[in-house]
């Protein structure tokens, strides 16, 4: 082989780019080299940020009703272990589990860190126990900003990004600077491509939007007034426990001696009427005081493509909804509210939330709603609803359902006056009078339910006492169902269920090959 000429010098071999860059970057002459991105990672690597230093303060109050929540019912115990209550080393067990628990929370709140990156929402938390989540922004359906007392104080809000996975929030942050929670707002809006987001800050607001709805603290105490929530009813029992204790031993012997009448014979009833009307001022008294605090202040404002709703005393809960997701609107308008000429509207989209009441599962709640706003109002939320609501030709439920709607009538009447009548004799007969009010009530209900389907939307009317028109549109429909129980197989009809994400809505009954039609025409017309 020939030898190459020395004034060329020794010829380099060719390599490859990868390895002749890490050769140069070793040298100690720094030679510029042109590397391909696929060969180094990149540097622009979306960086984590963390939750306010103030995080922890935040987040004690609620993570310590929580565990409290948890360990009653290591109370209940005590009740049955006499007058030496339960051994200490219970107690302290309890609190240890307890305060484990909480530094458990305390810990996960201080070690969180978020970030957006690409088109989805990363949240981390945990040192010794990773915790990763990963939230697509365009699986979004709605942000809520709270405010509680305690995060007032400390200038933090809490943010809640929630999707139709499942009753909690996918994501929580609780403890965010206003302009960190802002900065999270608009860059999950960013990647669904839509406009910037409206204030973070519930108690803020802006000069360009339109003011949909507001409720004054008058109407808001009537709106309490007429709720009789399974709530309610639990605190005002306890509370007329601890009335009709007091009253028995204080107020009902100072009436003796100062008020012959009371004292007189047969006279005891005016005692009772008395009980009763205290327990009547406290049960309103409290669902007053419920809707205030929930509801103080509140706001439903227009921002284009969302709508945002604002109230809360103590805590201030701002929800941002956006119109493209909303499943079906619910107006809600028992028989005393509609005598006062208001009733309230409940907006849900795919979140599905947990909650005993309609209410507390709906996404934003309009809790007052004068009777002459309500078809404007409905229209806000599904454009293609016509004018008067009142005026739609809706189809009644079928005539053999009145039949049904008697039997259960009359078999609840039974069930509640013939017990009552053995144990209490002539007093307790007259439960039987719950028979003809249950009678004339399964005909009230029966003559005012109604259903119509169009083009766009399918319109569900059902009951006289407490009134609720569901509007549901059919590009939103998952699936449709026909059931029918032995009563209905008898007399030939059925119902029909349509589910949505997140909720459902059942049509009055209907005749079964019509039930049966219905399933293969609902879902059929859809929006392109």
């Amino acid at each position: 082989m020939g030898r190459f000429p020395a004034s060329r010098g020794r010829r380099r071999m060719p390599c490859a780019r990868s390895w002749c860059g890490a050769r140069r970057t070793m040298s100690s002459e720094p030679v510029p080299v042109s590397v391909s991105s696929e060969a180094v990672p990149s540097t622009n690597e979306v960086p984590w940020k963390r939750l306010s230093a103030k995080a922890p303060l935040a987040a004690l109050v609620p993570l310590t009703s929580t565990v409290g929540r948890v360990f009653l019912g290591a109370l209940l115990p005590t009740y049955f272990a006499g007058e030496r209550g339960l051994p200490v080393i219970l107690w302290v067990i309890v609190g240890t589990l307890a305060l484990v628990m909480l530094a458990a929370g305390l810990y996960e709140v201080a070690t969180l860190s978020y970030r957006v990156d690409g088109r989805q929402l990363e949240i981390r938390s945990g040192i010794f126990t990773r915790t990763s989540r990963f939230i697509e922004a365009a699986r979004v359906q709605n942000t809520e900003v709270l405010q509680p007392f305690v995060s007032k104080l400390l200038g933090l809000v809490e943010v809640k990004v929630e999707t139709a996975s499942g009753g909690k929030a996918d994501g929580h942050l609780r403890g965010l600077a206003p302009e960190d929670a802002q900065a999270l707002i608009q860059a999950l809006q960013a990647v669904r491509g839509e406009g910037p987001a409206a204030a973070v800050l519930p108690a803020e607001a802006i000069q360009d939007e339109r003011v949909l709805s507001e409720a004054r603290l008058g109407a808001l105490l009537l709106y309490g007034a007429t709720a009789l929530g399974v709530g309610v009813l639990a605190v005002v029992m306890g509370a007329l426990h601890e009335i009709t204790e007091t009253f028995h031993k204080l107020l009902l012997p100072w009436m003796e001696a100062h008020w012959e009448a009371v004292a007189a014979p047969g006279m005891r009833w005016m005692a009772a009427t008395v009980a009763a009307l205290v327990g009547l001022f406290t049960l309103w008294l409290v669902s007053g005081a419920r809707a205030v605090l929930r509801f103080h202040g509140f706001r439903l404002v227009d921002t284009g493509t969302h709508l945002r709703a604002v109230g809360g005393l103590i805590t201030r809960r701002q929800v941002t909804v956006r119109r493209a997701r909303i499943q079906q609107v619910v107006l809600d308008e028992p028989l005393l509210r509609r005598t006062l000429g208001f009733g309230s509207v409940e907006v849900e989209t795919a979140g599905v939330r947990a909650g005993n009441e309609a209410t507390e599962r709906a996404e934003l709640l309009v809790p007052v709603v004068p009777t002459a706003s309500m078809p404007g109002l409905l229209r806000e939320f599904v454009p293609e609803l016509p004018d008067a609501i009142d005026a739609l030709p809706l189809k009644p439920a079928h005539p053999k359902a009145l039949l049904r709607a008697r039997i259960r009538a009359v078999g609840l009447s039974v069930l509640v006056a013939a017990p009552a009548t053995w144990f209490w004799g002539a007093w307790g007969a007259l439960a039987w009078g719950l028979l003809p009010a249950q009678l004339m009530a399964a005909w009230f209900d029966w003559r005012f339910q109604g259903w119509l389907i169009t083009d766009a939307l399918v319109v569900v009317r059902q009951g006289f006492w407490r009134r609720r028109t569901t509007v549901v549109q059919r590009s939103r429909i998952q699936s449709v169902r026909a059931r029918q129980g032995p009563l209905e197989r008898g007399y030939g009809i059925g119902h029909v269920r349509i589910d949505v994400a997140g909720s459902h809505v059942v049509l009055p009954s209907v005749g079964w090959e019509e039930a049966q039609s219905l399933i293969d025409l609902l879902p059929a017309r859809r929006r392109v």
